[in-house]
């Protein structure tokens, strides 16, 4: 485990220290500039660097120069002097989804699946720039939780422009709990190892521990010999479709091994519903679509909008880091389902239904640049206080209580307002003005409603 001075750089003020490796050291640290932005400075001593080690840094500044995704960190800046290198990035809160698995002891299966769709995307693009990772494993991927719960592949320091040569050079490189039979044992291997380690990942998740733990090295290396089984836990209480994509990830034989593009198109995946902001306003239409249908009893029509509508939500609910969203996303997809089940069951006739004339409430719509305002509120808790309060003031109104969302949203005026006059021109500030702006309008409209009903 290495030792190291606290580090002084250029821009950056180091505030503590937050991980150790074996040849660096990881700090976070915030920028000089007005407002700040919190980042990681991975340290790397290069007393300790042979040539190899050296090559892996340099590929590793160049590959995260080039990979520019939403879910590969994003590099910063890199600098060096006479004793270390710096590589500077995003910083990510939660910090790698090792750590988070044992706050957490097991995964939900739907956090699981949330993790595994934005994981499948990062290697969907390494596969268009030709890159297998080689080293992937719960270390390795970061998590940040504004502003949703975010999962970032790091860590490029094995990864390889496939080809035969370039697999040669890393075959005894990476971690062995989460390396692919073929290459621990030495047979051809190619990018289908990302595919192994996926499944390593995607066990580890839904039970808590790697299916390897407390082996050694021969056990495993036997284990792989005679291509046994990776037995689930009792009770394991995982859905068949998750079941499927874990026995198709971890088949010992590469060639029997499902392959990117399917698993790409995996159902447990189903990527085409994962929670994305267009996905969002998508269930937020056709939520409306399905009420107005459903008011105007045109239930078949409106049973498929419903349907359709849950399958996008239900993608979001893991993700929320605001309880008091989370707790309104959750209640809506209850309400929904519930209409569903009534739905079907008058549509088929079952004895002794009763369909009740529909009172639901829309999906709240959200917004982008509020999300892009309260990840970068992170440094100033005023700020981020404001804007929950605000947030809760709105999901008041959506629920038609007019009193409480006035008293929110006048609160988180109160607080922001002070901090806008404060505020530095750029573009936190155009977004903080935006956002008060349209509270104040809000707030207005509740007054005039009140003043109404009073009269």
């Amino acid at each position: 485990m290495i030792i190291m001075p606290f580090p002084h750089l250029n821009g950056y003020e180091i505030a503590e220290k937050v991980g150790v490796g074996s040849f660096s050291v990881v700090y976070k640290a915030y920028t000089k500039t007005n407002p700040k932005e919190v980042v990681a400075i991975k340290c790397i001593d290069k007393r300790y660097q042979q040539k190899s080690f050296a090559d892996n840094v340099v590929k590793e500044i160049s590959l995260l120069k080039l990979l520019k995704h939403d879910y590969i960190v994003r590099l910063i800046d890199f600098q060096s002097d006479s004793k270390y290198i710096f590589i500077i990035t995003e910083f990510c809160d939660e910090g790698d989804l090792s750590h988070y698995i044992r706050k957490k002891h097991k995964l939900a299966e739907s956090l699981v699946k949330t993790f595994m769709q934005q994981l499948a995307l990062a290697l969907k693009f390494l596969r268009s720039h030709n890159i297998c990772h080689m080293d992937l494993k719960p270390q390795n991927l970061l998590l940040r939780s504004k502003p949703k719960l975010q999962l970032k592949v790091a860590d490029f320091g094995l990864s390889q422009i496939i080809s035969p040569q370039n697999a040669e050079q890393s075959r005894f490189a990476g971690s062995l709990l989460y390396m692919a039979p073929e290459k621990l044992l030495n047979q051809h291997y190619d990018a289908r190892v990302d595919l192994w380690s996926v499944g390593i990942i995607m066990f580890e998740c839904l039970f808590g521990r790697n299916p390897f733990l407390n082996m050694n090295t021969k056990a495993i290396v036997d284990l792989m010999l005679k291509r046994g089984p990776i037995e689930l836990p009792p009770n394991a209480n995982i859905t068949p479709v998750a079941e499927d994509l874990l026995f198709k990830l971890l088949k010992h034989n590469p060639d029997e091994r499902i392959n990117f593009e399917q698993f790409f198109e995996h159902p447990f995946l189903d990527l085409i519903h994962m929670a994305t902001p267009e996905n969002y306003h998508t269930a937020v239409s056709l939520i409306q679509e399905a009420i107005e249908l459903d008011k105007s009893k045109q239930y078949s029509e409106c049973l498929d909008k419903y349907k359709e509508a849950v399958r996008y939500l239900e993608a979001f609910i893991p993700l929320e880091t605001n309880p008091n969203r989370k707790a309104m996303l959750a209640l809506r997809l209850s309400e929904y389902t519930k209409r569903i089940t009534a739905l079907n069951d008058m549509l088929s006739g079952k004895e002794n239904s009763k369909l009740v004339a529909t009172d639901l409430q829309p999906l709240p719509l959200t917004d982008d640049q509020f999300d892009m305002l309260r990840g970068l509120s992170t440094l100033t808790p005023n700020m981020a206080t404001g804007l929950d309060i605000g947030c809760t003031g709105e999901l008041y109104m959506v629920e038609g209580k007019n009193s409480l969302a006035l008293e929110k949203l006048t609160s988180a005026l109160s607080l922001l307002i002070p901090i806008l006059g404060n505020e530095p021109p750029g573009v936190r500030k155009d977004l903080l003005h935006a956002q008060v702006q349209k509270w104040l309008s809000l707030a207005e409209s509740l007054k005039k409603v009140q003043s109404t009903s009073a009269s």
